[in-house]
């Protein structure tokens, strides 16, 4: 611009000189008055902020993740429950005082019935320890209990107690919660973990949706501020041409009207900005306090090609869809063997021993015992249930088969959708690079028109026309980055890898 200005002084007469001496010093004082009277008005706070920054932070703060990283703690804790009672249990367990004073029916020897009062105090504490075995479904216990009856009525007491009893319950042919327990929540904390994974990337994802929202609405502002600038020059630059009598009134006017266009769409696109700004402020859990991002543009940074096949075997590895649908078909096998047991025979063995005594005083109890030993088989066979074990089993079966067929289409889906993000990915690497250089051209393609013109050389129209061009391919080059940066994200979040960092994404 300074180029053009020393031609036109050159071009100028002295009278022409000192006009534009005079207008260029109104000018700076109009500048400066304007300047200071801005400056005592508020004007929203400006942060600068890059796309890796925003993928960050939105990867940590964005709601999904939050939730995706409570359901993890769900799942750890879970697991930490059912570990814990694997373990073995010891519990205190005591009614005292249990004191009832009351009457009740006693049937004679004749058949009558007697009413008879009584004032009983009939006291109870034991310790029980207790082992599960998951592998069978059985149960180990050991516990020593005492009872005391205090009959107020008669003004006697009795005592009944097990200085120590070993009894085991083992259920044959019954549905084992347990064993499925032990298979099942630890596949379901992977998930949760792979979950979180996918939250990320996610909330990465649409991060990035965000930001070239706020570049697009940037870009505009700056282009709005560019013209704006350079039409101010150019309306100044025509106004001394327009007094010489070297342009006409209608190339004043139309330069005057792209100034006052200009000036509408900065003001529009300011108010994008801040649209766009409010928006990723949201994503990110924070209040929109009126203050407006810039984003920094960001360059392509993925040097070389993604292999299918190794985007392939991450995704398989990875992606939480893939092992949540062999969690369902477990859960499916896990309804076929509850119904096929719960509605089946079933067999329960149950086996004590260990030393019980009953006495009016309490020493006896644990220095003279007697022996226990009790041994019970319980034996439950349908024979007639009009098809409900059947029928049940059926469904189950049916669901179980059905899983089975989304597990399939879940991984055919994914599959497909990954080859073609790579293939998007192959031809939007070589649009943006044909889209660099025709932006680069265009802008020196105006730089020459608008010196051009300033000089006389071109006309008006072929001016406005090298302008267009240069506003249009820049906004074709902010696209072709967005879908660049997007393609990247989508392989990234179906992935969970980052290519850029060849880590895994989130780490």
């Amino acid at each position: 611009m300074e180029k053009i200005v020393e031609r036109l002084h050159q071009s100028g007469n002295l009278r022409g000189q000192r006009a534009r001496v005079l207008g260029w010093a109104f000018l700076a004082l109009f500048t400066l008055a304007s300047t200071c009277g801005r400056a005592q008005e508020e004007t929203p706070a400006v942060t600068r902020i890059s796309l890796t920054e925003l993928q960050r932070t939105a990867s940590e703060m964005a709601l999904e993740v939050l939730m995706a990283r409570q359901e993890l703690q769900a799942a750890n804790l879970e697991l930490s429950a059912f570990e814990a009672s694997l373990r073995p249990r010891l519990d205190l367990v005591a009614n005292l005082p249990n004191y009832y004073r009351t009457s009740t029916e006693v049937t004679q020897d004749d058949g009558t019935v007697a009413f008879r009062e009584i004032e009983l105090n009939n006291s109870f504490v034991g310790l029980f320890a207790t082992q599960r075995l998951a592998g069978t479904g059985g149960v180990l216990r050991l516990e020593s209990r005492l009872q005391r009856t205090d009959n107020f009525a008669q003004n006697n007491k009795g005592y009944n107690g097990s200085p120590l009893r070993l009894s085991f319950l083992q259920p044959l042919l019954a549905f084992n919660p347990w064993k499925w327990d032990r298979r099942l929540l630890p596949l379901q904390r992977e998930v949760s973990e792979r979950e979180l994974s996918a939250a990320k990337a996610a909330a990465a994802l649409e991060a990035t949706f965000l930001f070239f929202d706020l570049i697009d609405a940037d870009q505009e502002r700056r282009i709005a501020e560019t013209n704006k600038r350079a039409n101010e020059q150019l309306f100044t630059v025509a106004e001394e041409r327009y007094a010489l009598g070297k342009i006409n009134r209608g190339d004043l006017v139309q330069l005057r009207l792209e100034l006052t266009s200009a000036e509408q769409n900065l003001l529009r696109a300011e108010r994008l900005v801040a649209a766009a700004s409010a928006a990723i402020y949201q994503l990110l859990g924070r209040p929109y306090a009126q203050e407006l991002l810039r984003p920094e543009l960001p360059d392509a940074q993925v040097e070389s090609d993604i292999e299918a096949t190794a985007a392939l075997a991450l995704m398989n590895a990875r992606r939480p869809e893939l092992l949540a649908v062999r969690q369902r078909s477990l859960e499916a096998e896990r309804e076929v063997d509850r119904v096929r047991r719960d509605l089946g025979p079933r067999i329960d063995i149950e086996a004590s021993f260990g030393f019980i005594r009953n006495d009016q005083e309490l020493a006896p109890i644990y220095t003279d015992p007697r022996d226990e030993r009790i041994v019970s088989v319980n034996l439950t066979m349908p024979i007639l249930d009009w098809g409900q074990r059947k029928a049940l089993t059926k469904r189950a079966a049916t669901a179980e088969t059905l899983t089975r067929e989304i597990a399939r289409r879940t991984e055919q889906d994914l599959n497909s959708e990954l080859l073609q993000l790579l293939e998007q990915w192959r031809t939007v690497q070589e649009e943006l690079s044909l889209a660099t250089a025709i932006r680069d051209l265009a802008q020196e393609r105006f730089e020459i028109s608008q010196e051009s013109y300033t000089l006389g050389a071109i006309p008006l129209a072929e001016l406005t026309l090298a302008q267009q061009f240069r506003d249009q391919n820049t906004r074709a080059y902010a696209a072709t980055l967005r879908a660049y940066w997007q393609t990247y994200a989508r392989l990234a979040r179906l992935t969970l890898w980052d290519f850029i960092n060849n880590a895994p994404l989130g780490e």
